[in-house]
């Protein structure tokens, strides 16, 4: 039995098939034509470390449901298909018949003290909290978090909105001078960073301008590669396949509180309330800064695309800007209680 690419999610299997490929075909189990597949139980060194952080329990969950909930590996759709796959890479029909839960108990007191954290942080003690984590809480996972972006690789965007109906120049697009910043989702008063995205439409989208108004539109293009932390989404870009039997155990204890802090910045925050709930997510960028990383990545809580916050904006430079004028604002409510 075959499989290929498109049977996952995880990206570093469906790199690794495409360099081991069998032959180009049809696949077994996803029923993909004309695509690089490989003989299932070729990936069995690769899965067997991860097999072994779950042990049978009567009251547990199917092996698949467990690994895809856990690590979102899997790219085909139902449990059945699934545990086929698993089947033929092990060449083992036994043990899908048996329920299963992790060996490791997830990790909660790093969630529960950055809990406490913020609310001390927001109304007991600004400078001096008790709960105050440290960059010791970060370091063991900076290595799985951090993405290079090559140099000439992708452009960004950041939007102004026109004072006056003036278009502002390219020497007025970068970040604010220090004097005029005011508190962001990752930055402190006073001390400017860059905020750029991955869409034009998500720059307009950010600046929350009305109908009518004109912004400009400033395109950047890297001058050297970046580092950035990425927590948009650790369960799918960490890869249980890259990782040593130790790390394994290290990370998956650790996820959720991964997966929390990539909500942290980019949870929605209602505008009156901005000054108090930014306090926490500033201390994380200020964490993420000190283990080494130019920026941070994380997923716009009112647009699709993805926001970028840069701590050293010499990194770019902008290449070109443009016009825009919205035409429309959209808004969408839900009745509450």
């Amino acid at each position: 039995m075959y499989c290929c690419p498109y049977c996952f999610s995880d990206s570093f299997l469906r790199k690794y098939i495409i360099a081991n490929k069998n032959q180009d075909g049809k696949c077994s189990f996803c029923g993909s034509e004309n695509v690089a597949i490989i003989k299932a139980e070729y990936l069995f060194d690769l899965f067997e470390p991860l097999l072994n952080i779950y042990k049978k329990d009567d009251n547990g969950n199917s092996i698949d449901e467990l690994i895809q909930s856990d690590w979102d590996v899997f790219a085909i759709e139902g449990s059945f298909n699934r545990q086929n796959l698993l089947k033929s890479i092990s060449n083992n029909s036994n043990f899908i018949k048996f329920k299963y839960k992790p060996a490791f108990s997830v990790e909660q007191k790093n969630i529960e003290q950055w809990e406490n954290f913020r609310e001390e942080l927001k109304h007991s003690n600004r400078f001096f909290p008790n709960n105050a984590p440290t960059i010791k809480i970060l370091e063991p996972f900076g290595k799985y978090l951090g993405v290079k972006i090559e140099k000439s690789t992708q452009s960004f965007y950041r939007a102004r909105i026109n004072s006056a109906g003036r278009p502002f120049e390219i020497t007025e697009m970068g970040k604010p001078p220090k004097k005029y910043v005011s508190n962001g989702r990752a930055n402190p008063i006073g001390i400017p960073y860059l905020y750029i995205t991955s869409k034009i439409d998500t720059a307009i989208a950010e600046v929350r301008a009305p109908k009518g108004e004109t912004v400009t539109i400033a395109e950047f293009e890297l001058k050297d590669k970046l580092e950035l932390a990425d927590l948009r989404n650790p369960k799918s870009t960490i890869s249980p396949f890259e990782l040593e039997e130790e790390e394994l155990e290290l990370i998956y204890k650790n996820l959720p509180f991964l997966e929390f802090l990539g909500k942290e910045l980019s949870k929605p925050i209602i505008p009156r309330e901005a000054d108090l709930e930014y306090l926490s997510s500033q201390y994380l960028s200020e964490l993420l800064k000190h283990i080494g990383f130019h920026g941070i990545i994380y997923r716009s809580s009112i647009a699709e695309g993805n926001n970028y916050v840069i701590f050293d904006d010499e990194r770019l430079r902008v290449v070109n800007t443009y016009q825009y004028k919205i035409m429309d604002v959209k808004t969408s409510s839900k009745k509450i209680e």
